[in-house]
């Protein structure tokens, strides 16, 4: 019998891909995606907010750091990162400021258990801009 292959498609991920002028807007726009898989993030209001300081030893890990750190938040927090503002954003560290709310915690999408290295893409184009591709463990 010849051998063969078959793609599958995998229930189990599910991604964003995140282009911004800058590594501040990357990562804003990276969380945003994120929580906007879950639930639905428009006219939602913070009641509070949360500073978050993240630091890794290389971009790539920055990145699944601090999407790792604010879900870990959510869930301990028991609120929904509703906005995000990050106020410094470096190869090695990452300060945002995050809006809290416990309204609109309905889900419309499945619940994000994870981020992954999984196909892991944080990098600046020719163009100067940059570009991420993140997967989820869902």
């Amino acid at each position: 019998m010849a051998a063969s292959l078959e793609t599958l498609s995998h229930t189990a991920d599910t991604g964003i891909e995140v282009r911004a002028d800058t590594l501040a807007e990357l990562f804003e726009w990276a969380a945003r995606g994120m929580f906007g898989l879950m639930f639905d993030l428009g006219g939602l209001v913070p009641e509070r907010d949360l500073d978050i300081e993240v630091q890794a030893p290389s971009l790539p890990d920055l990145l699944v750091d601090t999407l790792s750190e604010l879900l870990y938040r959510s869930e301990a927090d028991d609120a929904l990162p509703c906005a995000f503002a990050v106020e410094e954003a470096s190869a090695t560290r990452a300060r945002m400021k995050v809006g809290l709310t416990t309204a609109g915690r309905s889900l419309h999408g499945p619940p994000v258990k994870a981020v992954t290295y999984h196909a892991l893409v944080v990098a600046q184009t020719p163009d100067g801009r940059w570009l991420a591709r993140v997967v989820f463990d869902v």
